[in-house]
C-alpha cells in the first residue's frame, strides 16, 4: 500500500505510545483500516508484537481479512460463527484457537457472547484493533448487546501492556457519556 501523507498521522502519533492505544476517528471512505494495518505491520515488523485480532461487525469480517492480506500481507483467519468449528478442530483441550491462530479477524457480536469472551480476553493477543468502536461505548439508554461489547473490550482494556486501536467514523453521537465511556477504553 502507498499510504497518502496523512494517512501516517496515526502510525507517528501511536509509536510514540507504549503501548499503543489510540482511537482513530475519521470519516468514511478517509481509510482508517490503511491506518489501523501500517500501525500493526509497523508492530509486527518491530517485533513488539507477535499475535494480531481485530474485531469488527460479521459483515465486515472477509473486508478485513482481504484488506490485512492484500495491504499488509498478514493472513488472518475468520473468526465467526460459520468458521469457529472447523478452527477448533486442530486445538486441545487444554488450548484455544487464540493461541493457536497469530492473526484472526473476529466477529464482535460472536465473541461477546458469555460463553467465549472469558476464553477471549484470557488469551487474546497483544494487539486488537477494534473497527466501528462507538458501538463498544457504553451510556444511557445502552442495549444489552451494546453492554455485552462494552464489557468486552474493557476487559481486554484491562490489561495495561495490551495495544489497542480503536477506529470508528463515530466517535461522538451527541451523549457525552457514551464518549466518555468510549475515551475510557484507551486511558481511563
Amino acid at each position: 500500500v502507498e499510504p497518502r501523507p496523512y494517512q501516517l498521522v496515526p502510525l507517528l502519533m501511536g509509536l510514540k505510545l507504549a503501548p499503543v492505544r489510540i482511537l482513530i476517528a475519521d470519516d468514511v471512505g478517509i481509510g482508517k483500516t490503511i491506518e489501523a494495518g501500517l500501525l500493526a505491520r509497523e508492530l509486527i515488523d518491530r517485533g513488539e508484537v507477535q499475535r494480531l485480532a481485530v474485531l469488527c461487525p460479521p459483515q465486515l469480517a472477509e473486508q478485513w481479512q482481504d484488506e490485512l492480506q492484500e495491504k499488509f500481507h498478514i493472513h488472518a483467519e475468520l473468526v465467526l460463527p460459520n468458521t469457529v468449528s472447523r478452527l477448533e478442530r486442530d486445538t486441545r483441550l487444554d488450548q484455544s484457537l487464540f493461541e493457536i491462530y497469530p492473526y484472526v479477524v473476529i466477529s464482535t457480536d460472536f465473541i461477546k457472547s458469555d460463553r467465549r469472551r472469558d476464553e477471549f480476553i484470557r488469551t487474546c493477543p497483544e494487539l486488537v484493533i477494534v473497527d466501528e468502536a462507538h458501538t463498544c461505548a457504553f451510556g444511557a439508554g445502552t442495549g444489552r448487546g451494546r453492554h455485552l461489547r462494552h464489557e468486552l473490550v474493557s476487559g481486554l482494556a484491562k490489561n495495561k501492556t495490551r495495544h489497542m486501536i480503536l477506529v470508528t467514523a463515530t466517535p461522538h453521537s451527541g451523549k457525552e457519556e457514551a464518549f466518555r465511556s468510549l475515551l475510557g477504553l484507551i486511558d481511563e
